[in-house]
């Protein structure tokens, strides 16, 4: 059941949260490179995995490469991700290869995850602007998600590259198949449909339901942020807006909103991000 108290938050989730609000996000328009590092990279696994001349894997940080499908055979061809890989390739293949690391440790996998530039610019953001990676900001990863967002968002518009296919493609938050989506990551829009208050938590609800309908749940340093960007929680009962995150289930499907940036109104009209 969605319980709109403060105890519905656990502990861990809250420390989670603020350990990803401690880093603050550059600006659209750029990724920090200060610190960067040589790379010497033998050879791209995927459209964001790097192996190195030393047999370790970097991991481009707070983006997410095409997937396979859950079911598709493994020996079927997926364009998409041959597309994600070898563009990958040309773009390392351009020069110099550098990276800012985003995390000391490995993930379980084994792979270093890092911001990686290859002749002088960020790789991550030329795949997000030609549709074949899409914006996720993993734990830990906030540095460069705003820039990751700005470059992302042409592609999105234009429905380029994965964004063209239907497990990419924004789900609707009228759409009752959510509720089958739990633990997966999906970019969710919809009209708000009314906004409750807790002690610790805004809810922007898209139905009338809560034990069935889509939820954003707003924690409060989150909503003062997304304020002082001009998007007022409280002001949002009728208006289109697009978030992404981890659904959950709540009482229903729900996003936790863990950025501001992760939330913008659109226009009913074309979709267009008109918002923070």
């Amino acid at each position: 059941m969605r319980c709109r108290t403060s105890g519905s938050i656990g502990l861990v989730w809250v420390l989670t949260v603020l350990g990803c609000l401690a880093l603050a996000p550059a600006s659209a328009d750029e990724c920090p490179a200060a610190g960067a590092e040589a790379l010497s990279v033998a050879s791209t696994l995927d459209g964001a995995t790097l192996r190195l001349g030393d047999g370790g894997e970097v991991r481009l940080a707070g983006i997410e490469a095409p997937a396979r499908p859950l079911g598709l055979p493994a020996d079927a061809p997926w364009p998409i991700a041959d597309q994600a890989r070898a563009r990958l390739a040309a773009l390392i293949a351009a020069g110099p290869v550098t990276v800012v690391w985003a995390s000391a440790d490995p993930d379980r996998y084994g792979r270093r995850h890092g911001y990686v530039f290859a002749g002088g610019g960020p790789v991550a953001q030329a795949l997000l602007g030609d549709g074949l990676a899409r914006a996720r900001e993993y734990p830990g990863e906030s540095a460069c998600f705003a820039a990751f967002l700005a470059a992302e968002t042409p592609a999105l518009a234009a429905s380029r590259g994965l964004w063209a296919l239907s497990q990419f493609k924004p789900r609707q938050a009228d759409d009752p198949s959510l509720a089958d989506e739990n633990g997966l990551y999906a970019l969710v829009e919809g009209q708000v449909d009314s906004v409750g208050h807790g002690t610790r938590m805004t809810f922007l609800d898209f139905g009338r339901n809560f034990r069935r309908d889509f939820t954003v749940m707003v924690p409060q340093e989150v909503a003062t942020e997304l304020t002082g960007s001009g998007v007022d929680p409280g002001a949002l009962v009728g208006k289109r807006v697009r978030v992404r995150g981890v659904i959950e289930e709540s009482g229903g499907p729900a996003i936790v909103l863990d950025d501001a940036s992760a939330l913008v109104v659109i226009d009913k009209a074309n979709g267009a991000a008109v918002g923070n």
